[in-house]
């Protein structure tokens, strides 16, 4: 029985903003944990027993514990870990629409080659034995003519926790990219300046006050389930405050206390004015900017003097006497954290923007405490079994390009990879994606399927995926990758508990068809090419090579391993107190071994860098201790909270965290606005439009745009309109609102797919009888009949010019100056 008083059963309520805050005192989650560990469930109407087999998600990238019920060998639900410290029993809609993935009446289930042209969408199955001999020839022929770089992988949502690496390491070729750059590079990289960590845990459940740039926690933040229920906490068990800046009126901004509409790329401007009011008020932590940044008071007082509340009001359109408001009750209240994501950071002024943010974190002291900014904590899910392969010799010109013109973009810019190659930048002999859809994800996409149309610059293209995605539709051979719920990875992500956790993706049913997991395929590939690739491979099972890549968690083979770890799902130590003020750690004496100490204190040990000596610190000596400090990283020289970079100045950029005007919006033209993106709560970018559950809640995008906006164009809700950049001009419908700046637009992704299936394209009205014949495939779903809408949405990132940030790379997707106009 549950007892609930009507102050828990409001607490429960409110924490089910799109999940349940499963705080440990729900007996039906308990009973939960308990199926996890070796109990039954039934199906409710046969009586039949279903098996729950602990897994981790991989609808995006929240790694949220999860539990596969099957029955008869077939997956029938999935629902939410409770033992897993993170997410705590809770996943959102996009994780229980697992199971359309696996069932994907289109799904790629077995070796694919194309027939005719490019696109032309004829393909006959082939023999793994066909398609590993085809690829392992092309690849060893490549790497035997000295040119490894030439074998170019590039993959999007990838959580093989190093194992792509090892491959791409041991046949020799450093022209690997991801698909960072289009998501959160340049908040990455402000932090790794800053702190030498790459993504903060705001410690939100036991804060007082929240200040959010840009972010729709409620439906989209990278760790959304699990972060969403600690929002929730903060406000309902602490009292919490809540304000938002944002374009629109997001399901945030909404449910925030406060809403303040801001001008695009103006975060940083906002955060700078509120250091400001702190700085010259006094209202600042002394102690902790003068011990442990690389400035001083005076030096911060007189850089920020130049951001008034009165200049911020008249570019961001927020109110000075609010930004006075805001910045004392963010100081005066402890603790306190900021929240930042998107919205702040993919412009081309991100990277900035981010700094400034951080930066109220540390003029108020509220770094690595409870209740602040916290570093983030996370278990070890990469260590890999001897022998490890060196890292490639060879270098990648589209990398080396990167280095001369995005010298602090330590991420990459994969939006610029495939534009680069058509520009001559590097030459390609076998492309391969992995999960990855640059046609669709990329800005300017028809940009990005010229460039793989072209067999002169591509000349073999391979994808490993799962489904006829945009990008995969133009490759030369497919080889059908098992879904997430049907192979092995091992898993580690940040903790919200500040506790680290690993967790294990393990198969809830066997692989459908001939798909493999992309370990199983490069092992094989390994042993084709030679050459002293397949050594690599030769650790034994994919077991094997899971149970190393857990081996340096301490306790962990104690509690039972890898065994454990399949019945329950996660492990963490239990033993173990939330990590906070972890810079004040003393280190061990075995960490001091081989050290040498400078006139500044910091503790360092000197290493062989190819032909030079450089040191990595390792921690500073204050008050006669040896203490951690902030962790270093390669752009960072101290184990201070560097609010000044002297690398970032010596790249031309600003040392200290500045406003950096966003060009295109200093001289727009009276008709002109500013085009956005945002992304929804149940879907995942360009991944989960096939899902029938998901998309049949969200398939439609019309254009955000204000009341006062659309009259001058006389434009009314449902009118197709005509929006035109730079760069291209689509149709689209508009959807007049008062919830967005009048000098914006703005539409949600994840929908307005041309391939990806019938669900997520609509390719053709079907019945199951005539889908064979329609759609050319010998595959008919009943449940297809039951598509209701007719809207699939419209993409518009082919308005989108690709614009990295100069400094951490990211692209530039809010700032694109656009014309709107009834069609």
């Amino acid at each position: 029985m549950i007892n609930l008083t009507r102050r828990s059963f409001l607490k429960l309520g409110t924490a089910a903003a799109g999940v349940v805050a499963a705080t440990g005192g729900v007996k039906a989650l308990a009973d939960a944990g308990e199926l996890v560990k070796g109990g039954k469930d039934y199906n409710n109407k046969t009586g039949k027993e279903r098996k729950a087999i602990p897994s981790t998600c991989h609808q995006c990238v929240a790694t949220c514990g999860i539990i596969g019920y099957v029955e008869d060998g077939r997956l029938v639900k999935i629902e939410g870990n409770p033992e897993h410290p993170n997410n705590r029993g809770t996943i959102c809609a996009k994780g229980q629409a697992g199971v359309n993935q696996v069932y994907d009446p289109e799904r790629i289930l077995y070796p694919m080659k194309r027939v005719g042209k490019r696109g032309e969408g004829k393909w006959k199955r082939i023999s793994w034995e066909e398609a590993y001999s085809e690829i392992a020839g092309r690849l060893k022929e490549i790497r035997e003519s000295g040119r490894p770089e030439e074998f170019v992988f590039h993959y999007g949502r990838n959580r093989t926790n190093g194992f792509t690496d090892r491959f791409c390491n041991a046949y020799g070729t450093p022209s690997v990219f991801n698909h960072t750059a289009i998501c959160e590079a340049s908040k990455q990289v402000a932090q790794e300046f800053m702190w030498g960590k790459s993504i903060d845990i705001n410690d939100v459940a036991n804060t007082k006050y929240m200040l959010n740039f840009g972010c729709n926690v409620y439906e989209a933040h990278v760790l959304h389930s699990s972060f969403v229920q600690r929002v929730v906490e903060g406000r309902v068990n602490n009292g919490a405050k809540l304000v938002t800046f944002d374009v629109r009126m997001s399901n945030t901004a909404g449910r925030s206390d406060e809403w303040f509409i801001i001008k695009p790329g103006t975060d940083g401007l906002v955060a700078l004015a509120m250091a400001n009011v702190i700085m010259q008020e006094g209202l600042y932590d002394e102690k902790f900017i003068t011990e442990w940044t690389n400035v001083t008071v005076d030096q911060l007082k007189n850089h920020l003097l130049q951001y008034t509340p009165e200049m911020a009001e008249r570019e961001s359109g927020v109110p000075a006497k609010e930004i006075v408001r805001i910045a004392r009750e963010f100081a005066t209240t402890k603790p306190a954290t900021t929240i930042s994501y998107r919205g702040a950071c993919a412009h081309y002024n991100g990277m900035m923007n981010e700094r400034c943010i951080v930066l109220l974190n540390a003029v108020t002291g509220n770094i690595d405490g409870k209740g602040g900014f916290v570093l983030p904590q996370s278990g070890k899910a990469k260590d890999e079994p001897d022998p490890v392969p060196e890292k490639p010799k060879a270098k990648s010109g589209i990398k080396e390009y990167w280095k001369k013109k995005y010298p602090e973009a330590s991420h990459g810019i994969s939006q610029t990879a495939l534009p680069l190659i058509k520009e001559g930048v590097q030459k390609v002999g076998l492309y391969m994606t992995y999960w990855y859809n640059p046609v669709y994800s990329n800005p300017q996409s028809k940009l990005q399927e010229e460039v793989l149309k072209d067999e002169n610059l591509i000349p073999f293209f391979v994808a490993i995926d799962a489904y006829m995605g945009e990008a995969t539709a133009l490759a030369d051979i497919i080889l059908p990758e098992a879904s997430y719920l049907e192979r092995w990875d091992p898993e580690a992500n940040n903790s919200y508990s500040i506790i680290p956790w690993i967790s294990i993706r393990q198969p809830v049913i066997k692989p459908l068809g001939e798909s493999k997991s992309i370990r199983e395929i490069f092992m094989e590939l390994a042993q084709r090419i030679g050459g002293g690739v397949e050594k690599y491979f030769a650790y034994g099972s994919i077991e094997e090579y899971i149970k190393a890549a857990f081996k340096k968690n301490k306790g962990f083979e104690e509690e039972g391993g890898l065994e454990m770890l399949k019945k329950v799902g996660v492990w963490y130590d239990k033993t173990k107190k939330p990590a906070y003020k972890s810079y004040l750690k003393e280190l061990k004496p075995e960490d001091l071994e081989g050290t040498v100490v400078d006139e500044k204190g910091y503790i360092f040990k000197e290493k062989q860098d190819g032909d030079q000596k450089v040191r990595e610190v390792v921690g500073i000596m204050k008050n006669g201790k040896a203490l951690k400090g902030f962790p270093t990283s390669k752009h960072k020289g101290s184990p201070l909270f560097e609010i000044y970079s002297k690398s970032l100045e010596e790249h031309g950029f600003p040392g200290l965290p500045s406003y950096i005007p966003i060009p295109e919006h200093r001289n727009m033209k009276e008709d002109q606005l500013i085009l956005t993106t945002f992304k929804v709560a149940v879907h995942t970018q360009s991944r989960t439009a096939n899902c029938k559950w998901l998309t049949e809640i969200y398939h439609s995008n019309p254009l955000w745009i204000h009341p006062e906006t659309a009259k001058k164009r006389g434009i009314k809700t449902g009118d197709e309109v005509i929006v035109t950049s730079g760069v291209s001009s689509l149709k689209t419908k508009a959807h007049v609102t008062e919830g967005i700046h009048p000098s914006v637009v703005a539409f949600g992704m994840g929908v307005g797919h041309w391939a990806y299936g019938r669900v997520a394209s609509q390719a053709a009205k079907f019945s199951s009888k005539g889908a064979g014949k329609e759609v050319n495939l010998n595959l008919a779903d009943p449940d297809t009949e039951l598509i209701w809408w007719k809207d699939k949405g419209v993409h518009l990132n082919e308005l989108v010019p690709v614009r990295p940030d100069p400094i951490g790379g990211n692209q530039a997707w809010m700032d694109t100056v656009v014309t709107v106009r009834k069609a």
